[in-house]
């Protein structure tokens, strides 16, 4: 998943500050509020669906199961959702790579 966002990162951004960007705007907070160093048991019902959206939520229950035993989902949903998320980011980056978006030849 995240090779797929830096291969869409690079092939969009025009300067290394829009590449940063996404590093600063988007992954690290996704990464921060997936539940990295809380439970998401503990937030409150809204928070807690929002947290559920977020695909680093999974990535991190699927580390802590592997490490630990527990988890905060369940793995095959987890799983499912990431495979489909990596189907279509994977989609997206061999449509862009194939049309030849902002790439100099």
């Amino acid at each position: 998943m995240l090779s797929f966002l830096g291969l869409l990162t690079s092939i969009w951004a025009e300067k290394f500050d829009h590449a940063a960007a996404i590093n600063n705007f988007v992954v690290a907070p996704l990464s921060l509020l997936s539940g990295t160093f809380y439970s998401v048991e503990q937030l409150s019902p809204v928070f807690r669906a929002i947290s559920h959206a977020n695909p680093f939520f999974y990535v991190i229950s699927g580390f802590r199961f592997g490490f630990l035993g527990q988890s905060d989902s369940p793995l095959m949903v987890g799983a499912v959702g990431l495979l489909a998320l990596n189907i279509v980011l994977w989609a997206a980056c061999y449509a862009l790579l194939r049309s030849g978006w902002k790439i100099k030849n």
